[in-house]
């Protein structure tokens, strides 16, 4: 699918700035699809401007867990409504949709956790992916739309908010002051070019025969909180204050 057209919603955040940049330097022209250009992916009267493309890779949601607690409904909407208008745009330009999920599995019954493990409803968030990726079947088999879904794990890197895991412990560690919830949750972490490789790699072994796939994308190694916060006092050589409340609640990380 080299030098094809690839329209990417969310293309304005963490992750779609970076994948943009590489789509782009490996010839492939791109689609940014954001509201700074006038589109709202959760509202399909604003879709009918966007150029034609030959595959959507669909980035735009929200993501932080704790807000899939705080602000559920409006969570729950934007999630799905985002998905449906997407897919829905695949359906009409005939073109290839790929769906940026998450990890979905909860506590893990066996390791390594493969795609083939059973799914759970974890938290609200985990759930919208899951809904979200129940979509991208109906939307497979009742429309031949060709689907790959990306289940994500732990992504991390440049530019990501202070407000995940790994950039607010770094802040807290050269501010000094490190405050977290638990240091025991493991985790496995992935880096945000290595997710942006395994999207380009979607692409390049596409296939034009009406397909469903499912990919896991993570490290394969798991770190705790406590390993990742002794990596980053390693690195840096900073001694900073450490407040730790244990909870039998765990602390709540992006997916």
């Amino acid at each position: 699918m080299a030098n094809a057209t690839i329209a990417i919603t969310g293309a304005g955040g963490f992750l779609g700035k970076a994948l943009t940049a590489l789509l782009k330097k490996n010839n492939f022209e791109v689609v940014s699809i954001s509201r700074s250009s006038g589109v709202d992916i959760t509202k399909a009267e604003t879709l009918t401007t966007i150029p034609d493309f030959d595959c959507l890779i669909h980035l735009a949601a929200h993501t932080f867990v704790p807000d899939s607690y705080n602000n559920t409904a409006a969570f729950f909407s934007i999630n799905l409504n985002g998905t449906l208008n997407a897919l829905e745009l695949c359906k009409k330009r005939n073109a290839r949709f790929i769906f940026s999920g998450s990890y979905v599995y909860g506590q893990p019954n066996y390791l390594p956790v493969d795609e083939n493990h059973p799914i759970n409803m974890w938290n609200p968030y985990a759930s919208s992916k899951i809904i979200c990726e129940q979509l991208c079947h109906v939307y497979n088999k009742e429309f031949q739309v060709p689907v790959d879904i990306l289940r994500i794990f732990n992504i991390y890197g440049p530019g990501q908010n202070s407000s995940f895991l790994i950039p607010k412990i770094i802040e807290g560690v050269f501010k000094g002051q490190l405050n977290l919830e638990t240091l025991t949750p493991r985790r496995d972490f992935i880096y945000v070019n290595d997710v942006c490789n395994a999207f380009l790699q979607c692409l390049l072994i596409h296939s034009e025969e009406q397909t469903f796939n499912v990919y896991n994308i993570g490290s394969g190694s798991s770190y705790s909180v406590q390993q990742i916060v002794d990596k980053v006092i390693s690195f840096t050589g900073l001694n900073p204050t450490i407040s730790c409340n244990e909870k039998d609640v765990p602390l709540k990380l992006k997916m």
